[in-house]
């Protein structure tokens, strides 16, 4: 079996090596330092590995490390715990590529029901891919009234939401700080390609945006990690104005995530909300 050749890793250490000050890490600086960050002896030296060892490893000479040797250097780097995780999958060997192809995507009865029955909640499934499996009709409303309400439904035109924030004028002039958003879209789209470093689908969604979006293709190029699974956004809705929703991720049991933003109970944002649900209703009901 051919082995598959890692190109992630060194580019991701070398990244990582340049924005940490030495400083930082207790180490001494003199005018006579050429390079951002730390020097290539200095990681290792830090990591307990040999410098030539690291250099491979940064010169992608070599695919992967132990998981213990790339704890060392994550500690070493300075790493969040996102980013290190990161480097364990992108720096690890993947034993089964092929088990890590995409199933259809497809949604189980249950999480239907789910859907319909969230009321109050604008609520969306997604793959990992963020692909927008299902949305219902508040989240529909909030998002993307522009488009088609069973749009997700089919496989060939359905919306993603990082290619929405992006690419779509309608959608990037929902966010009060898009440049905040269009950072987070991009670290936790670099933190799932961890997951599928082999998915074919997920990079051509990756080239189509770097080619499409001069503002996505410098961010990616950063390769900085952060699973965005809860907090807080700010939106400029056009009908009810500003909407401050809390939002949660979970992993649901058929492999896919459920999306959802919810209002502080009794705030004017639960308010503006329900607004949206109440023009929704009155426009089923002509």
């Amino acid at each position: 079996m051919e082995e598959i050749v890692n190109t992630d890793l060194g580019s991701y250490l070398r990244q990582m090596r340049e924005r940490v000050r030495p400083e930082q890490m207790g180490l001494r600086t003199s005018n006579s330092r050429r390079v951002p960050g730390l020097r290539r002896e200095e990681v290792a030296a830090l990591a307990g590995v040999s410098q030539t060892y690291y250099t491979r490893l940064e010169q992608s000479q070599t695919a992967h490390a132990s998981p213990q040797v790339l704890l060392s250097i994550a500690r070493a780097l300075d790493l969040s715990l996102d980013e290190q995780d990161y480097l364990l999958k992108i720096g690890t060997q993947v034993q089964n590529p092929q088990r890590q192809t995409p199933r259809d995507d497809q949604l189980n009865p249950s999480t239907r029901m789910l859907m319909s029955s969230l009321g109050n909640v604008a609520a969306a499934v997604l793959n990992y891919r963020c692909d927008i499996l299902a949305w219902n009709a508040l989240y529909h409303q909030l998002y993307a009234p522009h488009l088609e309400f069973g749009l997700p439904e089919d496989a060939d035109r359905r919306p993603n939401i990082i290619k929405m924030n992006f690419l779509d004028d309608n959608v990037r002039a929902l966010y009060a700080d898009w440049a905040a958003e269009s950072e987070s879209n991009v670290t936790y789209l670099r933190f799932i390609a961890g997951n599928h470093r082999h998915d074919p689908r997920l990079a051509e969604l990756i080239g189509e945006l770097t080619i499409q979006s001069a503002e996505f293709a410098a961010l990616w190029c950063r390769q900085r990690v952060a699973n965005c699974v809860e907090g807080t956004k700010l939106f400029d809705h056009p009908v009810v104005g500003e909407l401050e929703l809390m939002y949660q991720s979970a992993d649901l049991q058929d492999g896919n995530i459920l999306k959802f933003y919810h209002a502080e109970p009794d705030s004017p944002h639960e308010v503006a909300l329900r607004l949206l649900t109440v023009d929704l209703d009155s426009v089923h009901r002509r």
